[in-house]
């Protein structure tokens, strides 16, 4: 008898055990952040798949119905945005979250679905088979809605020693891993089968090598071989700008002079308070709309700071090419030149634009704007101030230590906002020579939901998968230096105007996952789709 065939005497238990798995992976995620429950989440719906008599269209509705609780229950900061500042009717609010979720729901029932075919194929041991499966449809997912957000290995950034993985796979070897412990659990009960103990020791070792490999000292792609890692000052403004969105002329204009103020005195107050010049200051994406390119006041305004405080200036600004417009990155040099701007090439549905312009373009406006998307991952190199270094060279100061003036060169790599969500867009600004990463970011959107933390952990996933510093700057929280090991170690305290001089380091070398990008997904993929066609084989032979 196969595991969980009690569960059909049971009316509705099925459900009940699809629920469960749904709301565990919840509890793995904030605001709860109860991660280790993700190592056991999928059990329960994996024992109603692997039923006896479980049929194909059961088993996807069971898959969905866990992958709905999951996203509706992880994602419904969603709807604040869409009440607080889209002016949507509660219910209706609530309704376009359950229907959106009910899109991204379908990807864990079509995993159930695979699974649920393979187990009737071959029988339990092509259980085995399922992390394939997971990976191989969390990866459809992004490539065909574009949603990447709380992919289930992301619940493990917390731990280092585990997430670390992802410098070579991804997360989506963190989220193969999860899945397999669960497929562990379930195929203990029939481990007196050959073929299954088999498939369990396979596993088995499998998590040993990678636990020893995660262990080893020598665990620690990405970081520089050939030197010390340098170090760079960089001055942080958070200004907790209001994010209503406003319609008439001259409340824009009013609280974009006001906003550009509020930055201008934060920047002064952080470069003052500063035991060491800045090198580089970053002021946060808001709902301030800085025209740099084309409105002379505010260009003078914004060089005039670069100057007085001898800093690179970073800062999101609206950038433009004829008619069309972007939402940009903007870099201004000490002296007031301005370097090659990044266009941002991950927009905000209905936010930043509206899909579909040519039928939904009628109904729905977009919130903020209606941008055009980038296309390249901009890394500006930038020549810091010339420094004094201590070096020894015996034979020409016979020993005696002796002084060199050396100049650094940083190429920081800057994303906006919830590209933070999207590992292959990352990667592009490390692939592109980027030492260190920027995250421009406006997290005012999410209220006191688990939004912004989701956003957080999203971002120190990127810094683990291609060991990088990155330096997190919001409009009210969540700021923060988040280091190449995914730790958070400067926070700001949230929804206050606030700024500070953090000490990131810009590091040298590619991991693998910065190399060769979703390669484990690919063949996650790859193996899935053979394993299906080779089950419809197998099925047409036995009739």
């Amino acid at each position: 008898m196969r595991p969980a065939s009690f569960l059909h005497r049971f009316p509705g238990s099925q459900a009940v055990a699809a629920i469960i798995s749904g709301g565990l992976l919840v509890l793995s995620f904030p605001k709860f952040d109860l991660s280790f429950l993700a190592w056991i989440a999928l059990v329960p719906l994996l024992l109603v798949l692997t039923s006896e008599g479980q049929t194909l269209r059961k088993a996807f509705g069971l898959g969905w119905l866990t992958g709905w609780v999951f996203f509706f229950f992880s994602c419904n900061w969603i709807t604040h945005s869409m009440i607080q500042y889209g002016g949507m009717n509660i219910v209706l609010a609530y309704l376009c979250a359950a229907l959106f979720t009910a899109i991204t729901g379908f990807f864990p029932g079509l995993f159930a679905l695979i699974t649920t075919q393979l187990v009737k194929s071959f029988g339990i041991p092509a259980l085995g088979l399922a992390p394939f499966a997971w990976v191989a449809t969390e990866w459809l997912r992004a490539i065909t809605t574009g949603v990447t957000w709380n992919t289930v290995g992301i619940s493990q950034v917390n731990y280092f020693v585990i997430a670390q993985l992802a410098s070579t796979g991804g997360v989506a070897s963190l989220s193969f891993i999860l899945c397999a412990v669960s497929v562990v659990l379930i195929l203990a009960r029939e481990v007196k089968r050959p073929t299954v103990k088999w498939v369990v020791a396979a596993y088995l070792l499998l998590g040993l090598m990678a636990w020893l490999v995660m262990l080893s000292n020598d665990f620690k792609l990405g970081i520089t071989r050939d030197g010390v890692n340098k170090l760079v000052s960089i001055a942080c403004v958070q200004p907790n700008l209001p994010v209503d969105i406003l319609t008439h002329s001259d409340e824009l204009t009013q609280r974009n002079e006001s906003g550009l103020e509020t930055n201008l005195k934060l920047t002064r107050e952080a470069v003052s308070q500063a035991n060491k010049k800045a090198d580089i200051i970053v002021w946060a994406e808001s709902p301030m709309v800085l025209n740099y390119e084309q409105d002379e006041t505010t260009r003078n305004k914004i060089n005039a700071i670069a100057k007085e405080t001898n800093a690179y200036l970073i800062f999101s600004a609206i950038g433009r090419e004829g008619e069309k417009v972007y939402n940009s990155v903007q870099t201004v040099t000490p002296n007031g030149k301005v370097l090659k701007r990044y266009d941002k090439m991950r927009l905000v549905p209905f936010g930043e634009y509206v899909p579909f312009r040519s039928v939904l373009g009628h109904f729905v406006p977009a919130m903020i704007g209606d941008f055009n998307i980038g296309n390249t991952a901009v890394v500006n190199s930038l020549k810091l101030s010339t420094q004094l270094a201590l070096i020894q060279n015996e034979q020409e100061t016979n020993g005696e230590v002796a002084l060199e003036r050396t100049t650094t060169f940083i190429k920081p790599g800057t994303f906006i906002c919830y590209e933070a969500a999207y590992p292959n867009i990352v990667r592009q600004f490390v692939n592109n020579g980027a030492s260190l990463l920027i995250n421009v970011s406006d997290d005012a959107w999410f209220g006191n939901s688990a939004g912004a933390q989701q956003h957080l952990n999203h971002a120190r996933m990127r810094a683990i998968e291609n060991s990088r510093d990155i330096v997190r700057v919001t409009n009210s929280g969540i700021s923060a230096l988040i280091t190449a090991e995914g730790k958070v170690a400067e926070l700001l305290p949230t929804f206050v105007p606030a700024s500070k001089v953090w000490a990131p380091e810009a590091r040298k070398g590619l991991t693998m996952y910065t190399k060769y990008g979703d390669w484990f997904a690919y063949l996650s993929a790859i193996i899935t789709a053979i394993a299906i066609l080779l089950s419809f084989v197998y099925y047409s032979r036995s009739q």
